[in-house]
C-alpha cells in the first residue's frame, strides 16, 4: 500500500504489537495532544512526558541530505517534528503493518513525501551498517522481551558519531510505575529493561 506522501517496503513481522489493536488507536489519539499526553503521563505513570516532545528537536533540526531511521515508528507520532520542505530521507519502521498504515496516513496529511516506511523487526533491520545520522526510538525498547538485540541493530544503523535519541520506561521506575510493570506482567507483556543493562548495552 503506498500513498502519494510514503513509499512502503515490506519485511518479516515476526512478533505481535500490542499498540495495533484498540489500545493503539487511543495512543495515537492522546500522543497527538501535548497536554493530554502531559496529563495522563503525570496522573498515571507520574512521569513528565514532555520529554518526548522536546526530544524530537533532533529531528525538527536535522539539515538536507541527513538519513533518519524511527524505530519503531507506531503511528508516526515522531512526524509532527518532520517539516515538509525538510531535505532528509525519514525511514519509518515497525513489525506492525496496522502501525505503518497509520503512520501512512500522518505522514500523508502532513504532505510528508520524504518518508519511507518500512515493514521490519527491530531486532533484525534490513539495513547496511552506518546507515543512519540519526535514530529516533520512542517507546519500542520496553515492548519487547530482551530488548538487547534491538539496541545492538540500533546502533548498528547509526553512523560514526551520529545520534540516538528516544524514551523507554525502565524497570527501577517508582512504586506506581512498578505497580504498573507488574500488572502488565500478568498479562503477558514484558517488563522494562533494568536502567544498568541498558547503559551496558548502549
Amino acid at each position: 500500500m503506498t500513498s502519494p506522501g510514503a513509499s512502503r517496503a515490506t519485511g518479516t513481522q515476526s512478533s505481535p504489537n500490542v499498540c495495533a489493536g484498540p489500545f493503539g488507536a487511543v495512543y495515537d489519539f492522546y500522543i497527538e495532544r501535548d497536554w493530554l499526553m502531559r496529563l495522563i503521563g503525570r496522573v498515571v505513570w507520574g512521569i513528565d512526558a514532555s520529554v518526548l516532545y522536546t526530544s524530537m528537536e533532533a529531528i525538527r533540526r536535522s539539515g538536507d541530505g541527513t538519513t533518519i531511521l524511527d524505530v519503531p515508528c507506531g503511528g508516526g507520532v515522531a512526524l509532527r517534528a518532520l517539516r515538509p520542505d525538510q531535505g532528509v530521507r525519514y525511514i519509518a519502521v515497525d513489525v506492525s503493518e496496522k502501525m505503518l498504515a497509520r503512520a501512512e496516513r500522518r505522514a500523508t496529511r502532513r504532505s510528508l513525501r520524504q518518508v519511507e516506511l518500512v515493514a521490519a523487526d527491530m531486532r533484525a533491520l534490513p539495513f547496511p551498517d552506518g546507515e543512519a545520522d540519526l535514530v529516533v526510538c520512542y517507546s519500542g525498547l520496553h515492548m519487547l522481551e530482551d530488548p538487547e538485540p534491538a539496541v545492538r541493530e540500533l546502533a548498528r544503523c547509526l553512523k560514526p558519531g551520529g545520534e540516538l535519541v528516544g524514551t523507554t520506561f525502565i524497570a527501577e521506575g517508582s512504586r506506581r510505575q512498578r505497580a504498573l510493570f507488574e500488572l502488565d506482567r500478568r498479562g503477558g507483556k514484558p517488563t522494562p529493561p533494568r536502567r544498568g543493562d541498558l547503559l551496558d548495552w548502549l
